[in-house]
């Protein structure tokens, strides 16, 4: 499923909001700045109700992922409806964050997921992630609607020039 950042849509809303965290003196993780910076799906017709989580550090950027956590906010009845699946699906992975093992991954990663999971519970997180994700799926669909009816309208006029 393709994934784009949040701020690729919401660039204003994106730089305030973007969850991070300066640390020092853990021994788990190196001491600085860590971003926690959210990627949806945009596929038009996806209603998955999760977020991918890439953590970002200033000095590496996009060049690498410190770690990469899924969230689903739904309960897993709704993703084992949504995903079609005859077999049941593993809560870990579905309901609630976890490392995704087919991303990107370090060995911070899971003191960062731990880290996660405290960001989580503060207050109104959550909901803005949910937030978010309202927001970013209505662009998706918005541009996709744009880019349907564009290709319709040069369907349409190419088919009028080519029968006169």
């Amino acid at each position: 499923m393709p994934m784009s950042p949040f701020s690729e849509r919401f660039p204003e809303l994106a730089a305030r909001e973007t969850r991070s965290v300066t640390l020092r003196g853990r021994n788990d993780l190196p001491d600085g700045e860590y971003g926690f910076v959210e990627l949806y799906c945009d596929e038009p017709q996806c209603d998955c109700r999760r977020v991918t989580i890439a953590v970002l550090r200033p000095h590496t950027g996009w060049k690498k992922f410190w770690a990469t956590i899924s969230y689903g906010w739904e309960k897993l009845a709704f993703y084992q409806k949504w995903s079609k699946s005859p077999e049941p699906l593993d809560p870990e992975e579905w309901n609630g964050p976890y490392l995704d093992p087919l991303c990107e991954q370090t060995k911070f990663s899971p003191a960062l997921l731990n880290l996660f999971h405290i960001i989580l519970a503060s207050p109104g997180y959550a909901e803005r992630l949910k937030r978010h994700y309202r927001l970013f799926r209505t662009a998706v669909k918005q541009e996709y609607k744009k880019s349907s009816q564009e290709r319709s309208r040069l369907l349409s006029s190419g088919a009028a020039r080519s029968k006169g």
